[in-house]
């Protein structure tokens, strides 16, 4: 039996609470590994979410940050969407990805809103929206803005005539004083006296009549159960809800939980509602303690009614709010309004107390230590080590040529490798492979092989073995889509006390193999001709942006974003540019190329000038010199922000060696021209932070001739950042 691993499916408010309790009592947690997965990275606080509609607060400030939330509790997070159980097997099957085993999972995934109204139907689908999920609602929801002062515009219509969707009709209103809004409700549907003369004092129009397929519509129909739970072999309830006893166990399945609006206690039925999933948090917790430690478990009884408060929000006079308590519904009142409003702003705001762990930054010695690429070795002492060494080959390119195959192809080969960057394990294994292969791409190769040393934590073997196999398919997916192969490696055991998570305690390499149709088609960094324009795939900041991450200071949708542009693979570009040689039968497409990895932008595209140098001077040529367009580098998302906070990787200190290059000697220097950034000034720093940044994924950097480069700008994802002169 696969024993130690705890599996939280779904980020659900009752999930949420009881990371949040591991995050403030570490010693509660259970032993063992234990891992979030969930659809996306963030999770909305619902109760707050038809105050975001009627601008009362903003979307990022109803949101809970799952990553951040798991990584201070020690929790490994994976970013996936859960489509099956295998109960049998006791695995948790994922979308794109290898399926999770687990010794005891526990549910809380939600609901979605139910769609099987026939007066949902609509021509266009984009729109007809449901309220879940809450982003893509909201997202619609801000693209109808455009029509809010205007009378005439199509009505916009919120179906289905329960709390949820009065409330938003109300927030609605709010936001659009002049716009008509209808509420369509079933045929025979009642509607409180007191709540219906209210919207129809805020001019909500109450139809039962199908709206026509012209116009916007959000459906808040109720909720029903995804289709992977009736599918499962799970025992249910008519709704389709998950039926759990009072430890709030599975029926018939002891190892596994149901929490939230997919479970519910059998013979204590109750409607979905936020209140019982933040009531059952604790219990929950307590229970998933218990069991890791084989202790009885507690039994809970939740209440059987639960209060509702339904804020108005007025246009023009202060907020008030019903309360409803199953069928009496008192109100509006404003102490009522103030009454949810404190409510929700505590609970969002027991989130705030992770923020206050590893918060402040008093010295660089506290900042946690930069993973990924930026934890190589600094330029300056690897450099000085390979100087004394006479019997490493010296070489200016991080791809050896190692030989000639039978079939007149080159072989050429890299290694790569670095601690642990995220939590999960198999997204972990494809980016250090992408990284890993970036050497090879760099030289216009194509990746063939690779062979893995991995240094697994300390932890029992079953464990391992979870661990081992999602890294290594993690690489492996990363290989297959360039038609290469995983082809061997070997493993080992760290003999430091394994720290939660486990998976970051995953330290491993890749030596990756490749091939070159012709010697002649070779990237090297040298070779770079006067009058090249340097062209870069992508943008900078990954070692500024996890520097924030790993203190836990960025935005969830930064590291979301970035983290989706790192998992992309880079080898296509380089296939475009080797077939554009083959039919131009021209062999310098590219006079030049570097990857941008540890050593940043500037202290890579360094190297290319020395070894570019070098050559000229045994040719008695004049030596060449860079000149970068600092407003045409790109850079991530919320990057010049974070570095206005104080935040860079650990190594970029010691890449601030290459600064010296700016308006350097004659043999290697660098110009640095700008139309917003003044020398000297705060931007005009932020920058140079930046150019000094290690990159993790990090872009390809050609120089080529500016007859090819138009061409690769416009079919590629290439930006002129420079050219060579």
């Amino acid at each position: 039996m696969f024993s130690d691993h705890l599996v939280l499916a779904g980020g659900g408010h009752t999930h949420a609470l009881v990371l949040l309790r591991w995050a403030m009592n570490p010693k509660l947690k259970p032993a063992g590994m234990i891992t979030l997965v969930n659809k996306a990275s963030t999770t909305t606080y619902s109760g707050m979410f038809p105050g975001v509609v009627a601008g009362k607060y903003k979307i990022d400030e109803i949101l809970i940050d799952l990553r951040n939330l798991a990584s201070k509790a020690g929790v490994s997070f994976v970013l996936a969407e859960i489509e099956g159980i295998d109960l049998k097997e006791k695995k948790l099957l994922l979308s794109g990805r290898p399926e999770i085993e687990y010794s005891s999972l526990s549910l809380n995934i939600g609901t979605k809103t139910n769609l099987n109204s026939k007066s949902t139907i609509s021509v266009d689908k984009c729109l007809a929206v449901p309220i879940k999920p809450f982003f893509q609602s909201y997202k619609f929801i801000v693209g109808q803005d455009k029509h809010k002062d205007d009378s005439s515009a199509k009505p916009f219509v919120i179906i289905g005539g329960g709390l949820a969707g009065i409330e938003i009709a109300f927030s609605l209103r709010k936001r659009w004083p002049k716009r008509a809004i209808y509420l369509k409700v079933k045929s025979g549907r009642k509607i409180n006296n007191n709540l219906l003369t209210h919207l129809k004092f805020l001019n909500i129009e109450i139809t039962q009549k199908n709206p026509s397929d012209l116009y916007p519509k959000l459906i808040c129909t109720g909720n029903k159960s995804f289709d992977w739970i009736k599918d499962s072999g799970l025992p249910l309830d008519e709704n389709g809800r998950v039926l759990t006893k009072n430890t709030l166990q599975v029926l018939n399945y002891p190892e596994l939980f149901a929490v939230g609006d997919c479970g519910v206690i059998k013979d204590h039925p109750r409607p979905s509602s936020g209140v019982w999933a933040v009531r059952s948090a604790k219990p929950l917790a307590k229970n998933l303690e218990s069991l890791s430690k084989g202790l009885k478990l507690e039994k809970w009884k939740p209440q059987r009614k639960a209060i509702q408060l339904l804020d108005i929000n007025s246009i023009n006079k202060k907020s008030k709010a019903f309360m409803s308590w199953g069928e009496v519904m008192i109100g509006p009142f404003d102490f009522l309004s103030r009454l949810k409003e404190s409510i929700d702003i505590n609970f969002i705001s027991k989130f705030d107390l992770i923020k206050d762990i590893d918060s402040e930054m008093s010295s660089e010695k506290e900042m946690i230590k930069c993973r990924g690429c930026a934890s190589k070795l600094a330029f300056t002492p690897l450099r000085s080590v390979l100087k004394k060494l006479d019997s490493i080959e010296p070489s200016a390119d991080d791809s050896i040529d190692i030989g000639i195959l039978n079939s007149s192809k080159n072989l050429i080969q890299s290694v790569d490798g670095f601690p642990a960057l995220i939590s999960d394990p198999w997204l972990n294994g494809r980016l250090l492979a992408f990284h890993s292969c970036s050497d090879i791409w760099a030289c216009g190769g194509s990746v063939v092989s690779a062979q893995s040393v991995v240094n697994l934590p300390a932890v029992p073997n079953n464990l391992q073995q979870e661990l081992l196999f999602h890294f290594l398919e993690g690489v492996n997916s990363a290989l297959t889509i360039q038609g290469a192969k995983l082809i061997g490696g070997h493993t080992l055991e760290s003999r430091k006390i394994a720290e939660d998570p486990f998976s970051l305690g995953i330290e491993s390499s890749l030596t990756v193999n490749g091939t070159i149709d012709n010697k002649k088609y070779f990237w090297s960094k040298g070779g770079m001709k006067k009058g090249d324009q340097i062209l870069i795939s992508r943008s900078l900041g990954t070692g500024i942006i996890f520097s924030a991450f790993m203190n836990g200071k960025v935005r969830p949708y930064i590291i979301d974003s970035v983290l989706i542009e790192m998992n992309k693979s880079q080898h296509n570009v380089v296939n475009y540019i080797n077939q554009l040689t083959i039919v131009k039968q021209h062999p310098k497409v590219v006079n030049a190329c570097t990857d941008i990895t540890g050593f940043g932008l500037l202290g890579h595209l360094s190297e290319m000038l020395e070894s570019t140098n070098n050559d000229q001077l045994k040719m008695n040529l004049e030596p060449l010199k860079i000149v970068l367009k600092l407003d045409h580098i790109p850079v991530y998302d919320g990057v010049k922000e974070l570095v206005d906070k104080g935040f860079e990787s650990t190594l970029a200190p010691s890449n601030e060696v290459f600064l010296k290059n700016i308006d350097g000697d004659k043999n290697l220097k660098f110009e640095l021209i700008s139309n917003n950034f003044i020398s000297n000034n705060s931007l005009y720093n932020t920058m140079l932070k930046i150019l000094v940044d290690p990159q993790t994924c990090g872009p390809l950097v050609i120089s080529c001739p500016s007859i090819y480069s138009e061409r690769l700008t416009k079919e590629g994802p290439w930006i002129k950042i420079g050219f060579v002169s």
